[in-house]
């Protein structure tokens, strides 16, 4: 029975501080639309977190004329290279 009223209370008090606390509202906090230099810009740091992701698991970088492809060995490099039509 003791379980109970501490369970009792404890969520009494959770109700009394969520009534009391902020609702995560504000009228002063709005979003907007990002330009498209900004949206280049993250873009362009996702990429060199990407590569540095890839790099860090030991993939390597292989170059078929201007095209990269990015594989752990020259054998998977080849093939996907025949899959994007660029051998």
């Amino acid at each position: 029975m003791s379980g109970m009223k501490s369970k009792l209370g404890m969520l009494a008090m959770m109700a009394a501080m969520a009534s009391m606390g902020e609702t995560g509202y504000s009228e002063r906090s709005e979003y907007r639309q990002l330009t498209d230099e900004e949206k280049a810009e993250l873009k362009a740091i996702a990429e060199k977190k990407r590569l540095e992701r890839l790099k860090h698991k030991g993939v390597n970088e292989y170059f078929y004329g201007q095209n990269v492809i990015y594989a752990r060995n020259q054998k998977n490099a080849d093939r996907k290279a025949r899959n994007k039509g660029y051998l």
